[in-house]
C-alpha cells in the first residue's frame, strides 16, 4: 500500500482535465464566459470589509500559486496579512482561518455549519460527514445513539480492541524483525475496529472483503477530497471535471464497489433483523429506516444509511492508523528519549506479560503526553473539512460572503509560537508538570479534532485505541529503522499529513 496516495487539496491536475472533442471545448468556452460575469459580479462591492489577502492572477485567482503542504502556504501568508485571509480559486472566494480565536468564533457560526453540496451531490451518499440543515442534525444525533449504545465511545469498546490488537500483534510477530510497511499491518487492523461496529464482524487481513473495503478506503478519501476542489469551479467546468474520463469519473466507480458492498449487508442484515437487539450499526439504523418508510420526505432512507456508513469507517480508520504510523516513526527515530522513556512507563505500570488496559493511562502520564504532543505536532487532517458559508455573516469583523468556502488552518494554531514553545520540535514534556510527573491539563489550543458542532465526536475512541496499540507494541518489542537507514520524519501534506512509505523493523524485547 502507498501511504503517500492521498488527493492534493489544491492540485488542478488531480481533475483529470484532458479535453479532446469539439463538446469538450464548447464547454470549455462556456465556462470561461460564465467566469468572466462570476469574477466580476463577485469582485463588485465589499471590498474594504472583506479579509485581505494575495490578488492571484485573473480568472484562477491564487490557484496555481497553492500547491501541497498548503497549511503551510497558508500560515505563512497570515504573518503578512492577518489571521484571517482570502484568496480566489477560480471564481469562490476561499476564507482561511489561522488562529485559534478565528476558528472558535468561525465554526461556532450557524452561517458556517454547512459543508458544499459537491461531494453529496457527486457521490449520490448522504452521511453526516456531508449532510446540511436538518438532514445533518438528524442524523448525526441518531448515528450517535446508536454508536454509544454499541459502545462507541465508552470503555466497553476496549475489549473490540484489544481483540483486534491481539490478532494484530500476532502478525508483527510473524514477521521475525524483518523491515515491513507498518500500513499493510495497521490499517486492515484499526478498520477492522470499525468493521466489528458497523458490520458486526471482523475480516481477516487476506479475506476478499477485507480487501475491497481497504481499497474502497482509500478511494473514498480521495473522492472526498477531489469533489471539495471541484466545488470551486464555476459551471459548467463542475460538470466537465465529472465526465468518466477524468478522475472524479474513475473514483465514481471505486465508490460504486463499496456501494454495493454496503448494500448487500443491509440485504442480509435486514433478513435475519431483531426487533430487541442491535448487533451493529447497520441494525440500528434500518429500524430507524423503518420507522420513516412512508415519509417521502425522511432523513432515513438506504442512501442515508450508504453515506453514514462510509463515512463512520472512513473517518474511524483513517486518522488513528496514520498517528500510529507517526507514532512508530517518531519511536524508531528517537529511541533513548521517546521510546526507551515509553517502555519505561510499560513495565513498571502494566508489565511485560499482562495486557495493556484504557485505565492505564492514569498512571503513563509520559506515554499520554507523547500522544497529545503528535496530535499538535503531526495532525492528520491539518486544514480540517472545507465549510460552505450559507448567509452573510461577520468574522473578526470581516465580512464572510455567502457562498465563500472556508477552511480552518489547525497547522497554523499547533505552529504559532505565541502558545508553543519551539513548535516546530516534538516535545512531550510541554504537556507535564515541572518534575515530569503528573499531566498538566490538556490545552484547549489543541484541536487535531477541531471544534464546534461539527467536529469529530470520534476523540475519544481514536485516543484510546491509539494508547492501547502504542503501549502493546512497546511491550513486546524494541522498533527499529530499516538497517542502514534513518527515520525521514517530513510530512507530506494532500488532504492528509503522510510521511513518506519507509520500512521498520519490530524486534521482540
Amino acid at each position: 500500500m502507498n501511504i503517500s496516495n492521498h488527493t492534493d487539496f489544491f492540485a488542478l491536475q488531480d481533475l483529470g482535465l484532458s479535453p479532446e472533442s469539439s463538446p469538450v471545448i464548447t464547454l470549455l468556452l462556456g465556462g470561461v464566459l460564465f467566469y468572466i460575469l462570476h469574477y466580476f459580479w463577485n469582485n463588485s462591492g465589499h471590498s474594504e470589509k472583506l479579509p485581505p489577502g494575495p490578488k492571484g492572477l485573473p480568472f484562477v485567482g491564487y490557484w496555481p500559486f497553492l500547491g501541497r503542504n498548503n497549511n503551510v502556504t497558508f500560515w505563512k501568508l497570515s504573518k503578512t496579512y492577518g489571521p484571517i485571509i482570502r484568496v480566489k480559486a477560480f471564481s469562490v472566494n476561499l476564507i482561511v482561518l489561522n488562529d485559534f480565536e478565528s476558528i472558535k468564533e468561525g465554526l461556532s457560526k450557524k452561517e458556517l455549519l454547512n459543508r458544499p453540496q459537491a461531494i453529496s451531490e457527486y457521490s449520490g451518499l448522504h452521511g453526516v460527514s456531508t449532510l446540511n440543515g436538518e438532514a445533518w442534525v438528524h442524523n448525526r444525533r441518531y448515528c450517535l445513539r446508536v454508536l454509544r449504545d454499541l459502545g462507541f465511545g465508552r470503555n466497553s469498546m476496549e475489549h473490540h480492541i484489544k481483540d483486534e490488537i491481539h490478532y494484530f500483534i500476532e502478525k508483527i510477530s510473524a514477521t521475525s524483525g524483518a523491515p515491513v510497511l507498518l500500513p499493510e499491518y495497521a490499517v486492515p487492523s484499526v478498520s477492522n475496529i470499525i468493521t466489528a461496529l458497523v458490520f458486526g464482524s471482523r475480516y481477516h487481513y487476506d479475506d476478499p472483503r477485507r480487501i475491497l473495503l481497504d481499497d474502497s478506503l482509500r478511494a473514498f478519501v480521495k473522492f472526498f477530497s477531489t469533489s471539495a476542489m471541484i466545488s470551486f469551479l464555476p459551471p459548467p467546468l463542475d460538470k466537465l471535471a465529472r465526465l468518466p474520463f477524468t478522475t472524479i469519473g474513475s473514483l465514481s466507480k471505486a465508490l460504486a464497489k463499496i456501494r454495493d458492498f454496503v448494500s448487500n449487508e443491509a440485504r442480509l442484515h435486514q433478513e435475519t433483523l431483531e426487533e430487541d437487539t442491535n448487533r451493529d450499526f447497520i441494525d440500528g439504523y434500518l429500524k430507524k429506516m423503518k420507522e420513516y418508510e412512508n415519509d417521502a420526505s425522511s432523513h432515513f432512507t438506504m442512501n442515508h444509511l450508504l453515506g453514514n456508513v462510509i463515512n463512520i469507517f472512513s473517518a474511524g480508520s483513517n486518522t488513528t492508523q496514520l498517528s500510529l504510523l507517526w507514532h512508530m516513526l517518531n519511536c524508531a527515530s528517537r529511541i533513548e528519549d521517546i521510546q526507551v522513556k515509553i517502555q519505561e512507563e510499560i513495565d513498571v505500570v502494566i508489565g511485560k506479560e499482562r495486557a495493556p488496559v484504557w485505565e492505564d493511562r492514569n498512571r503513563m502520564p509520559f506515554t499520554v503526553a507523547n500522544i497529545w504532543e503528535m496530535f499538535r505536532w503531526r495532525t492528520i487532517a491539518p486544514m480540517g473539512v472545507l465549510r460552505w458559508v450559507s448567509e452573510d455573516t461577520y468574522v473578526g469583523g470581516y465580512l464572510f460572503p455567502a457562498g465563500s468556502m472556508v477552511l480552518p488552518n489547525l497547522y497554523a494554531v499547533h505552529m504559532n509560537p505565541t502558545e508553543w514553545e519551539n513548535p516546530e520540535q516534538f516535545i512531550p514534556g510541554r504537556f507535564l508538570n515541572n518534575n515530569g510527573t503528573e499531566l498538566v491539563d490538556k490545552p484547549e489550543h489543541v484541536i487535531q479534532f477541531t471544534i464546534g458542532k461539527r467536529m469529530c465526536p470520534g476523540e475519544m475512541l481514536a485516543t484510546m485505541q491509539i494508547f492501547l496499540y502504542l503501549t502493546s507494541i512497546l511491550q513486546k518489542f524494541t522498533v527499529l529503522p530499516e538497517e542502514g537507514k534513518t527515520v525521514d520524519m517530513t510530512a507530506h501534506t494532500y488532504t492528509a499529513s503522510v510521511p513518506s512509505p519507509q520500512k521498520l523493523r519490530f524486534l521482540p524485547r
